[in-house]
């Protein structure tokens, strides 16, 4: 089997997205048995690698014909003081109602927030991988500082200068606000591919102090959580994008993000380049696996596959990372 040889780059795909974290309208034995091609627009397995940062996927992507339909309105449940109700209805291709539930809007609203950061973290993930993202700089504030999107400014402003300063070309950075855990507002988690001296970034930022970790080889985090020692460069990159976005979450409700406003801001033009297409089984995935892993690396591979989560509620997927 040959690789494909256009790729696409871009910061993600929405319909994957979807099919990756949504409630799946086929019981997945039925899914296991359909057919594999989604040329005509139907539904079939989609294996997705980014070479860049040595992972590929596989998810079963439900296409808009051919398949049972999940049919979803809302209802008022009949409970005191009113309050409306997601009722689901999956229908068959033939127009059979197969079967009804209902779920909670406060549920359900929780379970999609969860799949949004999920893929928030899994986009990080590749973007820190791709470029190799090691260094974490904490820029903080002299004084409080609660206006997110001010502070979203400043940061942008930041990373303007910083180039400017070094007089280099555009750079790729990640960066997200955190709320400190003691009051005093936000302050902001900011990684780069290259150390900078320190007096320089204290120097740009002149809102407050700044200090720096580096993921590859500190044996303990900002915090103090043990880190241990990085078998690769590859694992330092993954560690500092699971840090940072791991105290980026707890910010990144509603509340605090906002309805316009950004988890996390990037560098534009540095995405990974995603190659992507239909194979007919898993089988079919497992033979391209063996063509994108180089043999030094197929003792580091990690399998990770939904039918070994009692809770998954998604189409079936399968992951490799090495």
């Amino acid at each position: 089997m040959r690789l494909p040889e256009k790729a696409d780059p871009g910061d993600g795909d929405q319909r994957a997205a979807t099919a990756e974290g949504g409630r799946t309208s086929l019981d997945q034995s039925t899914q296991l048995g359909r057919r594999a091609s989604a040329v005509d627009g139907g539904s079939g397995w989609r294996f997705t690698s980014w070479a860049g940062c040595c992972e590929a996927s596989l998810v079963w992507v439900i296409g808009p014909s051919g398949m049972d339909q999940v049919v979803e309105f809302e209802s008022t449940d009949g409970a005191e003081g009113g309050g409306n109700r997601r009722h689901l209805i999956r229908v068959s291709v033939d127009g059979e109602i197969l079967s009804e539930w209902d779920e909670d809007p406060e549920l359900a609203a929780a379970r999609r927030w969860r799949q949004s950061n999920g893929r928030a973290a899994s986009s990080s993930r590749r973007y820190f991988v791709t470029n190799q993202l090691r260094y974490m700089w904490v820029l903080t504030f002299r004084d409080e500082h609660w206006d997110r999107r001010s502070v979203m400014r400043d940061v942008s402003e930041f990373a303007r200068r910083l180039r400017s300063e070094r007089a280099s070309k555009a750079f790729p950075y990640w960066y997200s606000p955190e709320l400190h855990p003691g009051g005093h507002g936000w302050h902001v988690n900011f990684f780069i591919a290259e150390r900078v001296p320190h007096r320089l970034v204290e120097q740009v930022w002149s809102h407050g102090f700044v200090y720096v970790t580096d993921f590859a080889t500190a044996p303990r985090a900002p915090r103090g959580e043990p880190l241990g020692l990085c078998p690769t460069p590859r694992d330092g990159w993954r560690r500092a994008s699971r840090y940072g976005c791991k105290y980026s979450q707890k910010d990144w409700s509603p509340e605090h993000v906002g309805r316009t406003s950004h988890r996390y801001e990037v560098a534009q033009h540095f995405q990974p380049t995603r190659v992507r297409h239909w194979v007919r089984d898993r089988a079919d995935a497992e033979s391209l696996v063996k063509l994108l892993v180089p043999e030094d690396a197929r003792q580091r591979l990690k399998v990770w596959d939904s039918n070994d989560a009692r809770d998954w509620s998604g189409p079936p997927v399968r992951t490799w990372k090495w």
